[in-house]
């Protein structure tokens, strides 16, 4: 009887082990993050532009940022912001920061399109004219032309980053 309880024994404490190791996987912090084609990826590393989720294995909340409120003429401001929290803020500034980037590439994607039609026009033109003086049309002499080819690819090229 006693070699059965000295097996059991010995037994029970990596089985404790085992059973114990996916509980500590559990409270690993959980990052969130978006890659460039809109695929959603967890990891337990942070990325540039990732969002916390789990926290220890608490859930995070991710609320959008509140709007600040307005102080009246006897009240003082608040000295610490509602989303006073370091991680809302961290996620705000990235948000903040994503959508900055977003709107200079949309901008800059719309000036080389222009810049690209504008060229590929002066291109495919057989003749180019300019406004005169009174509004009537100046066809352009040959070595006009070709600067005015030469000031849209060079346009082009500036506006879309030599792509």
């Amino acid at each position: 009887m006693r070699r059965a309880t000295a097996i059991v024994i010995p037994m029970a404490i990596p089985m404790a082990i085992l059973f114990m190791l996916p509980l500590s996987a559990a409270l690993a912090d959980v990052f969130r993050s978006v890659d460039a084609q809109g695929h959603v990826q967890y990891s337990d590393t942070p990325t540039p532009g990732a969002e916390l989720v789990r926290i220890n294995g608490q859930r995070v909340s991710i609320t959008p940022p509140r709007a600040a409120p307005t102080p009246s003429a006897g009240n003082k401001p608040p000295s610490v912001s509602p989303d006073g929290d370091p991680i809302h803020q961290q996620l705000q500034r990235e948000a903040a920061a994503r959508t900055v980037q977003n709107d200079v590439a949309q901008t800059h994607a719309q000036q080389c399109k222009k810049a690209t039609d504008t060229y590929n026009a002066s291109i495919e033109a057989h003749r180019i004219y300019r406004a005169g003086a009174d509004g009537e049309r100046v066809l352009l002499s040959d070595d006009e032309v070709d600067k005015e080819r030469l000031a849209n690819k060079l346009a082009m090229d500036t506006a879309c980053g030599g792509q």
